[in-house]
């Protein structure tokens, strides 16, 4: 009775926390389904948030691109208002300059067109026939001179204007003063004007004052002009023999204006020569000579280069002969019409003096930058490009090398170009004879021909030359002495054949009665294999001294042949060497009429 109240009273407990359960279970479904509502909110608003930071987004991305087109704006403002900068300074600058020029140059401009004037053959003749008074003359040049005193064209003016008036006085006094101002000018233009006035004896005169006071080693481009002046006889046979003694000066580097370098010109000239004549000599090819080649091991490389430097003479006389077709002195040269002197006269007065080319060049430079509009580095680019390389100084060992080996590098008449030919062949017929001593010392007196390991040596001297059936003879009987003793050194091998017998006997008698199946068959087999082998090796003799003779037979053919190939090959190249070295005389005598100032 006490166990049934008991049991009701927990059963009724245990109904009772179902029930509290239950209704916490009821409590919680009632909140879950608040938080439902809430994360429902929550995510509707994380929905709209999305799209207002995508909004953003689109927002920000157009306002990126606004900036981005903005900096470019104003990027490109900037560039172009410090290109309008630049322009503007250059158009100012350019002014200034330009206003300057005219006021310091423009007398330059009529002393030159008075001088172009005063030298021009019709005013001389006007002069002497009374058509124009030398009282004019005199006061056009006096005035020249107190306008431009500085300017050495103005006094070499009124020494012209002197010889007009036949004023001896006056005129060495205004020489004298030219030449004060700039004596390597004054000196060209008097020698100018005087082969203008007939009187070749005082040109060449002051074309020898010219002479002496260039620098060999910075030769301006108007020597060019000069150069085929003289070489055209319009200065006059002295004038001629005066600029051969020069030329022939500066070549060994006699030079007041260098006499204090240790170095002479005649020294580089040589090295450079060296290297030029170099350039001209033949080339052997890979497949020439290929049988010497393989042969005579590293002796090769010796004997190639002996071989080309000893074409330096055929070929440099090759090269002159087309440079020169007439020969060494050629036909008489006839005297030119003036034109060369009439040229570099022009040129002469037309030149600008340093003050004068240094505004030019920056008013040049100002000029492209407005061209570009103010781009600095196009207008740089532009301006470097227009740069004339006439003035450019050049050294006289580069302008004779130029004028022999690159023609089209100088702008000189085949009369020059012969005179610088006689100024170099000094230094060229010693660079060619040092080429062909160094091609004798390069060359070995005995060449070492190595085939099939048997050697000989050869003889360089054509004279001494070896005949090839004899040393072809020595080398088949080298060869098959070699063969001989291969063949009989071939002879059964016993240890071999005895080994191989008794393997195979103790095979046969103690392992193949004792084992079954696949082991059996093999063992059979490798017993086979055994007795065969000593059996083969036992009567295979003959046949391997014959294939060795074979063999023997077929080196000896190859051998014989390589080594006639390459005798007759090295007898070709010595020959060769020889009639090319013989190549100096001929170039030598092409020059005989060459005479040395």
């Amino acid at each position: 009775m006490d166990d049934e109240l008991g049991l009701d009273t927990a059963i009724q407990r245990l109904g009772e926390r179902i029930e509290g359960i239950e209704e916490g279970q009821g409590r919680h479904e009632a909140k879950l389904s608040g938080f439902r509502e809430g994360l429902q909110d929550v995510e509707t608003d994380v929905v709209r948030l999305s799209g207002e930071v995508s909004n953003v987004r689109q927002e920000i991305a157009g306002l990126e691109s606004t900036v981005t087109d903005t900096r470019q704006t104003l990027d490109t403002f900037i560039e172009q208002y410090g290109r309008d900068r630049e322009v503007s300074k250059a158009q100012a600058e350019l002014s200034r300059l330009t206003t300057e020029w005219h006021a310091s140059f423009a007398q330059r401009k009529q002393t030159r067109a008075l001088a172009r004037g005063l030298v021009h053959t019709l005013t001389a003749q006007a002069i002497y026939r009374n058509v124009v008074n030398t009282a004019t003359v005199r006061a056009c040049s006096e005035e020249r001179l107190l306008l431009e005193p500085t300017y050495w064209l103005a006094p070499a003016t009124m020494a012209v204007a002197a010889k007009f008036r036949d004023e001896e006085e006056q005129g060495e006094r205004a020489r004298a003063h030219a030449c004060a101002l700039d004596a390597a000018k004054a000196n060209l233009f008097f020698s100018f004007t005087c082969s203008r006035l007939g009187d070749e004896t005082e040109a060449a005169a002051w074309m020898d004052l010219y002479l002496q006071s260039l620098d060999p080693d910075e030769l301006g481009q108007d020597f060019l002009v000069v150069l085929d002046a003289i070489a055209g006889k319009e200065l006059g046979e002295k004038a001629l023999g005066y600029a051969r003694q020069a030329m022939a000066r500066w070549n060994r580097g006699v030079s007041p204006l260098s006499a204090g370098a240790p170095a002479s010109v005649g020294i580089l000239g040589s090295t450079q020569l060296g290297s030029r004549l170099l350039n001209l000599r033949g080339r052997l090819t890979e497949n020439r000579y290929a049988d010497l080649r393989k042969t005579c091991g590293d002796q090769w490389e010796a004997l190639r280069d002996a071989w080309e430097l000893s074409t330096v003479p055929d070929r440099t006389l090759t090269h002159l002969e087309h440079m020169f077709p007439d020969g060494f002195d050629g036909a008489d040269t006839p005297v030119g019409n003036g034109g060369h002197v009439e040229s570099a006269l022009e040129r002469l007065i037309d030149q600008l003096e340093p003050d004068e080319a240094d505004m030019r060049e920056r008013m040049r430079r100002l000029e492209r930058v407005i061209e570009h509009g103010g781009d600095l580095e196009a207008a740089d680019r532009a301006h470097e490009s227009s740069v004339s390389p006439d003035g450019a100084p050049i050294a006289l060992m580069e302008l004779l090398d130029q004028a022999i080996f690159e023609p089209d590098e100088v702008r000189l008449s085949q009369p020059a170009r012969r005179m610088a030919l006689r100024a170099i062949w000094p230094d060229l017929e010693e660079a060619a004879q040092r080429l062909v001593t160094a091609s004798r010392n390069r060359l070995p007196r005995h060449i070492t021909l190595s085939v099939a390991g048997w050697d000989c040596s050869v003889p360089t001297d054509p004279q001494m030359m070896v005949q090839s059936g004899r040393v072809v003879d020595e080398l088949d009987t080298h060869i098959e002495r070699q063969t001989q003793v291969r063949s009989d050194a071939v002879a059964r091998r016993w240890p071999r054949v005895i080994g191989a017998l008794v393997i195979g006997a103790f095979t046969l008698a103690l392992v193949v009665p004792f084992v079954d199946g696949a082991a059996r068959w093999f063992f059979a087999l490798l017993t086979i294999g055994l007795f065969t082998g000593a059996v083969w090796e036992f009567g295979s003799v003959p046949f391997r001294r014959r294939r060795v003779r074979d063999h023997g037979d077929q080196l000896r053919h190859e051998a014989v042949a390589t080594m006639d190939k390459a005798l007759r090959q090295c007898k070709d190249l010595l020959e060769d060497w020889q009639d090319a070295v013989e190549q100096l005389d001929l170039l030598t005598r092409w020059g005989d009429g060459h005479k040395r100032g």
